[in-house]
């Protein structure tokens, strides 16, 4: 009841295609913000492990290979 009051009612099948972004324009808007956080998240990764001293250092191998996983 709660969701219904706060969110709306579901959209019916024939409304769907009205909110529908086309793909030429949703890919800029919506793919900058995931590139973004992909870019500056290795460098504040090594940035918090320097902060925390040369023996947490030894984790940045591994942190590396966190970042190539996820990239993969």
């Amino acid at each position: 009841m709660a969701k219904r009051i706060l969110i709306g009612e579901p959209l019916t099948s024939e409304k769907l295609d009205e909110q529908l972004l086309p793909k030429k324009m949703a890919l800029p808007i919506f793919a900058s913000d995931a590139l973004s956080s992909v870019a500056y998240a290795p460098q504040e990764l090594l940035m918090i492990l320097l902060i925390g001293g040369t023996a947490l250092l030894t984790l940045s191998p591994w942190v590396a290979v966190a970042v190539v996983v996820l990239l993969i």
